[in-house]
């Protein structure tokens, strides 16, 4: 799928995230590299996703929002998609394109808008920008999520600015390959009840960066959906 058809899906609420998953946990030097990676084209794994027609009573949009069923977009024919794997690669995608601000480790509040900056082939954070914007041109520091609404005559009306040269006009068009080329790889699972898709989430997450108990707990016992209910996810 297309990057910006997925990125599209991810602000329309299309993909649901299950409450056993973690929250959020990447910092901004992880979406960084993640982007940086893209930049290369560079293959960033696949979204393991599973499409069902089970009413789950609570999830959580991406970014760690708590909704409950009912207030699910009505016109899915009664199926949703769950991300299993691939959550933390989803939101910094969803985070550096459209925005959002959340807790850095520090517990400062943090704008996860990103950032490129065309001269040296580098992303970075808003709260960079002044300071960048000291030494490069502005106009080269460019917002992801503007490079969609670059008009046709754009690398022309850039090359006019100044200090521009070829690198930085190379550098440009990669970017702009990027959102027109690059595919996010999407595995998708149908036919699976939570008892065997909580199984499946642990069998991952063990192969990677290990639940721990109170995550395994969670898992095992999420098919039972009264008492999911009442718990605090914080």
């Amino acid at each position: 799928m297309n990057i910006m058809e997925f990125a599209g899906m991810l602000r329309d609420g299309i993909f649901l995230i299950p409450s056993f998953q973690r929250n959020f946990i990447w910092d901004p030097q992880n979406i960084i590299k993640l982007w940086d990676s893209i930049y290369r084209f560079y293959p960033i794994g696949a979204i393991l996703c599973w499409d069902t027609d089970i009413r789950l009573n609570i999830h959580r949009k991406l970014g760690g929002f708590r909704i409950a069923q009912d207030e699910i977009l009505k016109d899915r024919d009664g199926r949703q998609s769950y991300i299993l794997d691939g959550q933390q690669r989803a939101t910094a995608l969803f985070f550096a394109l459209f925005g959002g601000k959340g807790e850095s480790k520090d517990l400062r509040e943090f704008d996860y808008t990103l950032y490129f900056d065309a001269v040296n082939a580098s992303f970075f954070q808003a709260d960079e920008f002044n300071r960048r914007s000291l030494d490069i041109n502005p106009a080269f520091l460019i917002r992801l999520k503007d490079v969609t609404r670059w008009p046709e005559h754009f690398y022309k009306q850039i090359a006019l600015e100044k200090d521009f040269n070829r690198k930085t006009g190379e550098n440009l068009r990669q970017l702009g390959r990027v959102f027109r080329d690059y595919n996010i790889l999407l595995t998708r699972i149908t036919g699976f009840d939570v008892r065997a898709v909580c199984e499946i989430f642990e069998r991952i997450n063990e192969e990677g960066k290990r639940l721990t108990r109170m995550d395994l707990m969670i898992s095992n016992s999420f098919y039972n959906y009264s008492t999911i209910v009442e718990e605090d996810w914080g």
